[in-house]
């Protein structure tokens, strides 16, 4: 009887660590004011969603975003309509996505370390190549690196996944060119 008991909690001291790798594996993903909302508008952060739609469906990504143009522009529709909402923080636009579910939103296609990798470097070049406000960068970059390891759902527990702190990264933003020299 003793050994059952034993073996009883040695298996739920497994499956507790188990579960505390699992949600440490996801961090905590920090929702961004309404600022970059009140600076560009739904229409802007419409246009960078497709923006990084387009880059992605040409970046070489199998079967990340669909090829058919109708599922294209569902796809592409439903993500911007859920950053309206999370950037102006449901005040400026009708809740109409609900629960984001993100792993189970992409879980027809695979999405692994490498693909988000790809994802985050076509959100580095859709914030360069549309001028998002300085302003606003830091935090939204803090809103969807984290967001972006929810996406996963093909994991490979032999790789790591990479974080991209925005403390890290910030001069992948910086045009360098309009600074001034030091003296």
């Amino acid at each position: 009887m003793t050994q059952i008991m034993d073996e009883s909690k040695l298996s739920l001291e497994k499956n507790r660590a188990l579960l505390n790798h699992h949600e440490s594996m996801y961090p905590e993903v920090l929702y961004p004011s309404h600022r970059l909302y009140m600076i560009w508008g739904a229409d802007k952060i419409r246009q960078m969603v497709r923006y990084h739609h387009n880059l992605l469906r040409l970046c070489g990504i199998e079967n990340f975003l669909p090829f058919e143009d109708d599922l294209f522009e569902f796809a592409t529709k439903k993500t911007a309509d859920f950053f309206v909402d999370i950037l102006s923080r449901g005040k400026y636009s009708l809740p109409i996505v609900g629960c984001p579910s993100l792993r189970m939103r992409y879980f027809q296609i695979t999405v692994d370390e490498k693909a988000r990798e790809v994802w985050l470097a076509m959100y580095k070049k859709a914030i360069n190549d549309l001028s998002m406000p300085s302003e606003c960068i830091e935090e939204f970059w803090n809103w969807i690196e984290p967001l972006s390891i929810w996406m996963i759902n093909r994991r490979n527990f032999s790789i790591e996944i990479t974080r991209y702190p925005y403390s890290s990264i910030w001069t992948d933003f910086v045009d360098f060119k309009y600074l001034s020299r030091c003296g």
